[in-house]
């Protein structure tokens, strides 16, 4: 620790360590608190297992674990915390269950919907590669890659661009083994194998919690400083489809420096988010609970259900998370609209990744393309759970739900916004259907029908599309699904002296 003596201090994403500068302590070793619990949580289940009077009415799974995070947090924890812990909680997240993707999971994304999808944006990736001057080095980043099928067809629709082919490395941010796994079958991986970074390499790693502003609760890999990469991926392998290098992180910080595609599919609206509400005691904060006598005496947000076990009450006051980010998305708005709002939504993590992603790029140079459902903002309360492809409510099925909420576009451009002497230019949003459209959707989907095998393939191939770019509201009754074509949006950002890129205009 060159000589420097290690101070251990806990931290939680609650309340205090909001805005806190942990940047700053770099010889200081913090606890995460999420670890904590886990150790917790086994520690219970131990004593559960052996028979004895502590086992005695302990609660197992996630509504176990949440209780049992609640209680040390003092009886309650934000909305931004039951997400991440529902989504990514190594032992009963949602996402760590393995394929949730597709007709046999809980929803279906727009690669699966059509080849087509990846295959528009891979021309978007080799127009980009083209306006960075042709470099003989591209990392294409791809952050949830689901099943892989987007990176796979986008590898298979640029096969024939020589240039970009041979520059092209994969960097693949994935958090779930199981779907690493999918996602190497699907790429046709070969030689895959794991790195250092997967083993434990007896304490030489530093975890570092950040702030709530820096990711709520995220770690960032210490080993090395400076700008360069921190770590390496954890697994790597060989795609058949293209002999392109695949490498899986779990994090930015690992993928090596050069210029940098971003893809960001769907991504977004899996972070965590923070919700306010307006009251006479100012913004205060959602929070869940599974304490009977505080969803008793506490101010509710909604009206519980003997069922329930969950309930979602709000903050006595404004917490330090109130004060620090709604002051900051209101700024700059038009005081009628600030006057109007009672609810609103707000991911630290998006805002973080936004910020961390314009700084690869200026950097590296490069561009970030983001894809997701959701509205220029500020919002409300959009929070969604989705399980067997119907909604169903945020506080049922903890762990077994996706979790999703609409993208606050507005809330990633004011983050560009607010350091205009940075070399990123933003752009959108705009919906996914002018993007794809410019893209030549149509040219390329004519072309996949006039080589169908059969009338069936070409309808389906034409149904797909149609899906992808369409307005329609769906029909619940006939089972037609709506369209994705105006929900969606698509904002993105390049490096300086880069032009306005394809279907931004």
């Amino acid at each position: 620790m060159d000589g420097t003596r290690a101070r251990l201090t806990t931290t939680t994403t609650t309340d205090a360590d909001v805005g806190a500068d942990v940047g700053a302590g770099a010889g200081v070793v913090a606890i995460d608190r999420g670890g904590l619990r886990r150790a917790l949580d086994r520690a219970s289940m131990a004593r559960g297992m052996g028979g004895g009077e502590h086992g005695k009415g302990e609660r197992t799974g996630m509504i176990g674990h949440l209780k049992r995070a609640m209680a040390f947090a003092g009886g309650s924890i934000p909305v931004s915390e039951y997400v991440r812990e529902c989504l990514t909680n190594p032992e009963h997240g949602y996402y760590m269950r393995g394929d949730v993707f597709g007709r046999d999971g809980d929803f279906v994304t727009s690669p699966e919907i059509s080849q087509v999808f990846g295959e528009v944006l891979g021309v978007w990736a080799a127009l980009q590669h083209e306006a960075l001057g042709s470099p003989g080095t591209l990392r294409v980043v791809e952050f949830g890659p689901g099943r892989g099928t987007l990176m796979a067809d986008l590898l298979r629709g640029t096969s024939k661009f020589e240039k970009f082919r041979s520059a092209v490395s994969v960097h693949l941010i994935e958090v779930s083994p199981a779907l690493r796994e999918v996602q190497a079958r699907t790429l046709r991986c070969v030689d895959v194998e794991t790195t250092s970074a997967a083993a434990d390499d007896g304490g030489a790693r530093v975890r570092v919690p950040k702030n709530a502003l820096e990711g709520e609760g995220g770690e960032v890999d210490k080993r090395s400083g400076g700008d360069g990469p921190s770590g390496e991926a954890h697994t790597r392998g060989t795609s058949e489809i293209s002999g392109a290098k695949v490498f899986w992180h779990d994090g930015l910080e690992s993928v090596p420096n050069g210029p940098t595609l971003v893809i960001c599919h769907e991504f977004f609206d899996a972070l965590p988010v923070r919700q306010f509400q307006r009251t006479d005691r100012g913004w205060c904060e959602k929070l869940v609970t599974i304490d009977a006598e505080l969803a008793s005496t506490a101010e509710t947000v909604e009206e519980t259900t003997p069922r329930r076990e969950l309930a979602m009450v709000l903050s006595p006051g404004p917490t330090p998370a109130s004060h620090m980010l709604v002051p900051r998305r209101l700024k700059g708005l038009p005081k009628e609209q600030v006057d109007s709002l009672r609810l609103l939504e707000l991911s630290p993590p998006s805002m973080t990744l936004w910020d961390k992603l314009a700084d690869r790029i200026e950097k590296n140079s490069g561009a970030v393309l983001a894809i997701d459902y959701g509205e220029e903002g500020p919002l409300g309360n959009t929070l969604e759970a989705i399980k067997d492809h119907k909604f169903v409510h945020v506080l049922d099925s903890p762990g077994e739900a996706d979790l999703s909420a609409y993208v606050d576009f507005g809330a990633l451009r004011q983050i560009v916004e607010e350091k205009p002497q940075r070399g990123v230019t933003c752009y959108g949003p705009v919906t996914q259907q002018q993007l794809l459209l410019s893209l030549g959707l149509v040219a390329r989907l004519e072309q996949l029908v006039e080589n169908a095998a059969s009338e069936d393939q070409a309808n389906a191939l034409v149904k797909g599309c149609e899906r992808l770019v369409g307005d329609g509201a769906g029909n619940a009754e006939t089972g037609e699904p709506p369209g994705m074509g105006v929900r969606y949006k698509a904002m993105c950002m390049v490096s300086r002296g880069l032009p306005k890129p394809v279907g931004f205009s």
